[in-house]
């Protein structure tokens, strides 16, 4: 009886031991996956403010969703640091939310929100905003001045290649046998070397009609003229399958009626345009990419060519007199034209006839740029271009090499394509001739009809090897002898038929105003959630062991 009691005594004391070192587990466990979960921002000190929380809504946040997952891991950070106590509120939502409320709405798929290209989304007042984005847009979100707005950058540089144009046009000697251009540009991370790998299909209806692979080194592009006068009537279908490409929107281009019929639907200029040239001489015009894009347009007639080289007793080579059309100086009217191409040279007296500028002198004011400033001239790049205006429908500038001298712009014209603070291509707009000059640069030459300024010589950019010349010279002529009818509606450019047309500016991912986010910083963000699950799992583990073999209940 002695030993019994004893034994009885001992095995109660072990079993209780058994059952505290259980329970002790299971607290631990429960409290490991609780901090994993929510990684207790009540546990911080202090409290009290209103937090914004603001993602990013254009289209590369979507690339391979590591960007918005890295947003949202950041959100879930500036969540857990905040003070106890604090609220938040998402995107232009003002509903104010706890903590745990806000990491349960950011536990789900966030989706960056739709907005429309001139509107931008307004952020509720606080006491402050978080910006989450990757810097490649131009996402500009509405937040209170008295708002403290922190910028956080979710940018992940990574690989990509996409179609950024593709149009259908005339061919320029063969009027009914249509062609469509065809861009692809490539981007990569900044430590990439090696060039993307992509393959391009083309098809229509029926099959697949080309099958291309391309290897372009990292912010390159290819062009092609693809003949599409023996595709089957319907869509024309390009696409791009790169390897390791993290951005699929603008993998895939269509024409959506490239052809009706056996015939393409090509919006064709109204009437033949006439065009007087100027320019310092003869041979070097006759040479030049200039006159051969507009001997290859139909739509287009050189009516004569006025060279200050070859003027012999006041007549130019072609026998007509040597003045300009539209010359308010003249005592008649020599020829009709609609346009007047000024080609390395500028006017000598007031124009009343749509003017086109082709690399003018640096001496000379010409149609709304002043005389360049002696020794400026750099090579750069174009980097900011106006794509909604009709004379760069169908023509691919940004990223193209060129020569531009410092010019100050006349407050009537504006700025269709700079190259950092140059202006390289430029438009201006009629000015009553009654009215005083508003030119600090040259008041004795008033802006008395529309006028095109391209302010870099076209012989020595890239552009004159490639189709888009021809598309910018017949678009600018068409919007310059365009009559202004009041209605606001954009001049025809007879280049491009209904097209699905990407944005380049998504397409350069890695386009970015600001620093890329540091490697690792995402295994950084959810390092700890990651380590708390893990140890509530190996406690879980534990438990379960020391149970069948009977350590624990």
């Amino acid at each position: 009886m002695l030993w019994r009691r004893l034994l009885a005594a001992r095995r109660k004391r072990h079993d209780r031991l058994r059952w505290l070192l259980s329970l002790l587990l299971a607290m631990t466990v429960a409290g490991c996956l609780a901090l994993a979960a929510g990684q207790a921002p009540w546990l911080q000190p202090g409290g009290g403010d209103l937090i914004a929380l603001a993602f990013d809504s254009s289209p590369t946040m979507r690339a391979a969703l590591t960007r918005m997952e890295l947003a949202i891991a950041e959100a879930r950070r500036t969540i857990a640091e905040a003070d106890s106590g604090s609220r938040f509120t998402l995107g232009a939502d003002p509903t104010p939310l706890t903590s745990a409320e806000a990491l349960l709405a950011l536990s789900g798929s966030v989706e960056p929100e739709a907005v429309e290209a001139d509107l931008e989304p307004a952020i509720p007042s606080g006491d402050a905003a978080y910006l989450f984005t990757d810097g490649v847009s131009d996402w500009r979100p509405i937040t209170d001045p008295a708002t403290a707005t922190r910028t956080v950058s979710v940018l992940a540089p990574a690989r990509n290649a996409g179609i950024v144009l593709f149009v259908t046009r005339p061919a320029p000697s063969h009027e009914a046998k249509p062609e469509a251009l065809l861009e692809v540009l490539t981007t990569d991370s900044a430590d990439a070397s090696s060039p993307v790998r992509t393959e391009l299909t083309v098809a229509d209806s029926e099959t697949i009609r080309i099958r291309r692979q391309l290897e372009l080194p990292p912010g390159d592009r290819f062009t092609a003229l693809i003949d599409i006068a023996g595709f089957a009537p319907g869509p024309v279908v390009a696409r791009l399958q790169t390897p390791g490409d993290v951005f699929p929107l603008d993998d895939r281009a269509t024409l959506v009626a490239a052809r009706t019929a056996g015939s393409a639907r090509v919006v064709r200029p109204k009437s033949e345009r006439h065009l007087f040239v100027q320019t310092r001489s003869r041979a070097s015009f006759d040479d030049s990419a200039v006159a051969r894009a507009f001997a290859a347009d139909p739509s287009v007639e050189v009516v004569a060519v006025h060279s200050e080289t070859d003027e012999t007793d006041g007549e130019t080579a072609t026998g007509t007199p040597a003045v300009t059309p539209g010359d308010r100086d003249s005592a008649t009217e020599p020829l009709s034209a609609d346009v007047a191409i000024f080609h390395r040279t500028a006017p000598a007296g007031l124009m009343a006839l749509p003017s086109l500028f082709l690399d003018p002198p640096d001496a000379l004011p010409a149609g709304g740029l002043s005389p360049a400033e002696a020794g400026s001239q750099g090579q750069r790049r174009i980097n900011r271009i106006d794509a909604d205006h009709p004379i760069l429908a169908g023509v691919s500038l940004l990223g193209l090499p060129a020569t531009i001298s410092a010019r100050e712009l006349d407050p009537r014209c504006r700025p269709l394509a700079t190259a950092g603070d140059l202006t390289a291509i430029a438009v201006c707009d009629p000015a009553d001739p009654a009215s005083p000059p508003v030119s600090s640069f040259d008041p004795a030459l008033p802006l008395t009809a529309r006028s095109v300024v391209i302010a870099f010589d076209l012989d020595l950019s890239p552009l004159s090897q490639r189709p888009d010349l021809a598309a910018l010279l017949q678009n600018a002529t068409e919007w310059l002898a365009t009559v202004d009818t009041g209605t606001g509606e954009p001049a025809s450019t007879g280049l491009h038929d209904t097209i699905n047309l990407q944005n380049e500016r998504a397409t350069r991912i890695n386009d970015s105003n600001l620093n890329p986010v540091p490697a690792g910083r995402f295994a950084e963000v959810t390092r700890d959630t990651r380590t708390l699950a893990l140890a509530g799992l190996l406690l879980a583990s534990i438990e379960a062991i020391t149970f069948f073999r009977g350590l624990t209940v």
